[in-house]
C-alpha cells in the first residue's frame, strides 16, 4: 500500500508530510506482526479471512467440517439451491426530485451454490438470475444475474490463496460509479465462520441468512444495462497474534449506452492488516487504491478522450476484543484522487461502538468524517467513496466535508423471528458555497423462519435528501416482501 501513495507523491498528489504519515502507519502495523509459527486456523469459506477493521482470527476451526445436513450431496459436492419470490413497491423509482415514478413489481430469483472441499482445496460455484416485472411500466423491467467461481487453496494452515472470477449483468446503473471499485463477488469470512456480503447480508456456511442486508437502492438510478467481468486474487497470512490480507483485482465494465456512461476498466489493490497489542486491544490498517480508465467515446458535445483516474483511501486505527460486552474501533487516515492532472484529497476519521447486552441483541453506532478538498473543480464520472449507508452520491471533483452517523440494531426476537434496523444521517458541506445537504436513510427488515428451509422477509426503506440547492431534494419510500425456499 505504501508503493501506491509513493507513486502518487511523485506526481504531486500527496504532500510529503501526509505521505510520511501513511508510510509510518503501515510500518507501525508491520512491526507488531510476530514471526512465530501460526497457532490459528482460518475458517473454511469463500471470502477473505480478514476484513477492514476486523481483528486477527483467534478461534480454531476444523479444516474439513462435518457434512452439512442442509445441503444436497452429489459426488462429494454440497449443493445449496434456493428460490426467492417477492413483490416490491417504490414511490420514486429513479430517485428524482421531480416527476417521481411510483411503481409496483414482482420478482423471482433462483440461485445455486455448489461447494467441494477436501480440507486443502475448496471450490465454490455460484450463480443466480433475478427477474423483476413492473406491469405498469414495462420499460424498466430488469433481468439481472451473476455467475462465478471461487478457488481457495490452503497452502499451509496459516497461508491461504483465493481466486475469484465473477460475471454480472445489471439492468440499472447509478448516476456515478464509485471511485474505489470493489469486486462484485467480494465477501469477508467472519471469525465465527459466517460470511459477510458487500450489501451487509450475513450468511452461515450453508447459506442460511442471519442478517438481511439492504436490497433497495438509495442513490439515483437509470436504465443502462451493463456486463461486468471481475477477477480477484487474495493472499491471507495468519500469524500468531496477527493477520495480513493482500488482494488485487481487475475489472471490465461495458454498457449498452455509452453516451450515458462510458465503458471502463479498473484495477484495484487492497490491504487489510491487524495485530493484537494485548489481551483486549488490537491495531489495524486498511488501504485501497483504484485506477479507473474510461474508454474514449463520441458524446453529445463531440469526441471525449480516454480518462484515467486514480483514487485511494488509507486508514489505521485501534479496536477492542470482539468477545467483550462493548466493542469499539477508532481510525484516522487519508483519501485522495487524481484525474487528468486535477487533484483532490483530505483526511478521514471516525469509529464504531457496539453493545451486546445479550447474545440475541446488538446495538452498533458509527461515525465518519471525510474531507475532500479539490485543488480546482473537475468533472469525473466517479463518486467519492463513503462508508456506510448513504442517500446521495458526491462527485469526486467537488470540495466537500461529509459527516455521517449510523445506528444499527440486530435482534433475534425468538428462534424464528429476527429483526434488523439501520438509521443513517449525513451532512454534506460545500466549502466556499452556501449549499448544505442533509440526508436520512431508514432501513428495517423482519424475517420469519417458517421452517428450517423457508423464510419470509419484509423490508422497508425511507430515504430523503434535504438541500437548500434548487432541485436537489429527493424523497423515496421502498418496500419489499418475499419468501425464500432452500431445497
Amino acid at each position: 500500500m505504501c508503493r501506491a501513495p509513493s507513486h502518487m507523491l511523485s506526481r504531486g498528489l500527496i504532500p510529503l508530510k501526509q505521505c510520511a504519515g501513511i508510510i509510518l502507519c503501515a510500518l507501525f502495523m508491520m512491526v507488531w506482526i510476530p514471526l512465530s509459527a501460526a497457532q490459528t486456523v482460518a475458517p473454511t469459506g469463500t471470502g477473505s479471512v480478514i476484513g477492514a477493521g476486523a481483528p486477527p482470527p483467534d478461534v480454531l476451526f476444523n479444516r474439513l467440517p462435518a457434512r452439512d445436513p442442509n445441503a444436497i450431496t452429489l459426488d462429494g459436492w454440497l449443493l445449496y439451491p434456493s428460490v426467492r419470490i417477492y413483490s416490491l413497491y417504490t414511490d420514486n423509482f429513479f430517485q428524482t426530485p421531480t416527476s417521481a415514478l411510483s411503481v409496483g413489481g414482482v420478482g423471482v430469483t433462483p440461485s445455486m451454490v455448489a461447494v467441494w472441499n477436501n480440507g486443502i482445496h475448496t471450490t465454490t460455484l455460484y450463480g443466480n438470475i433475478d427477474r423483476q416485472d413492473y406491469p405498469s411500466a414495462n420499460g424498466i423491467d430488469t433481468l439481472d444475474g451473476r455467475a462465478g467461481f471461487t478457488q481457495r487453496y490452503e497452502a499451509m494452515r496459516d497461508l491461504i490463496f483465493t481466486f475469484n472470477g465473477n460475471y454480472a449483468h445489471t439492468t440499472l446503473t447509478t448516476g456515478l460509479q464509485n471511485s474505489i471499485q470493489a469486486p462484485v463477488g467480494g465477501s469477508v469470512t467472519l471469525p465465527n465462520g459466517n460470511t459477510l456480503q458487500q450489501n451487509g447480508t450475513v450468511t452461515t456456511p450453508s447459506g442460511q441468512v442471519i442478517v438481511q442486508g439492504s436490497s433497495g437502492s438509495s442513490v439515483p438510478l437509470q436504465v443502462n444495462p451493463s456486463n461486468q467481468f471481475t477477477g480477484t486474487f487474495t493472499i491471507d497470512k495468519i500469524f500468531n497474534r496477527a493477520a495480513l490480507s493482500l488482494s488485487g483485482s481487475i475489472n471490465r465494465t461495458e454498457y449498452e449506452n455509452q453516451s450515458i456512461t462510458p465503458n471502463f476498466s479498473s484495477r484495484t489493490f487492497t490491504e487489510n492488516a491487524s495485530a493484537w497489542l494485548g489481551p483486549l486491544v488490537y491495531a489495524y490498517s486498511s488501504g485501497t487504491v483504484t485506477t479507473t480508465v474510461d474508454d474514449a467515446i463520441n458524446g453529445p458535445s463531440g469526441a471525449l478522450p480516454s480518462l484515467s483516474t486514480t483514487s485511494y483511501r488509507v486508514i489505521g486505527g485501534l479496536g477492542t476484543r470482539l468477545r467483550e460486552l462493548f466493542v469499539g474501533t477508532a481510525y484516522f487516515g487519508h483519501q485522495g484522487s487524481e484525474s487528468g492532472g486535477a487533484t483532490a484529497e483530505g483526511n478521514v476519521y471516525g469509529g464504531t461502538l457496539s453493545y451486546a447486552p445479550t447474545p440475541d441483541l446488538t446495538f452498533t453506532g458509527t461515525v465518519d468524517r471525510t474531507v475532500n478538498n479539490a485543488a480546482q473543480p473537475f468533472a469525473a464520472n466517479l463518486a467519492l467513496t463513503l462508508p456506510g449507508l448513504t442517500a446521495i452520491q458526491i462527485p469526486l471533483g467537488e470540495s466537500t466535508i461529509t459527516t455521517s452517523f449510523g445506528w444499527r440494531t440486530s435482534y433475534a426476537i425468538t428462534q424464528q423471528w429476527f429483526a434488523n434496523c439501520q438509521l443513517s444521517y449525513g451532512r454534506i458541506e460545500y466549502p466556499g458555497s452556501t449549499r448544505l445537504d442533509n440526508t436520512w436513510v431508514l432501513d428495517t427488515t423482519l424475517r420469519y423462519d417458517i421452517w428450517r428451509n423457508m423464510s419470509i422477509i419484509w423490508e422497508y426503506r425511507y430515504s430523503t435528501v434535504l438541500s437548500n440547492a434548487p432541485l436537489a431534494g429527493v424523497t423515496s419510500n421502498y418496500s419489499v416482501m418475499g419468501a425464500t425456499y432452500r431445497f
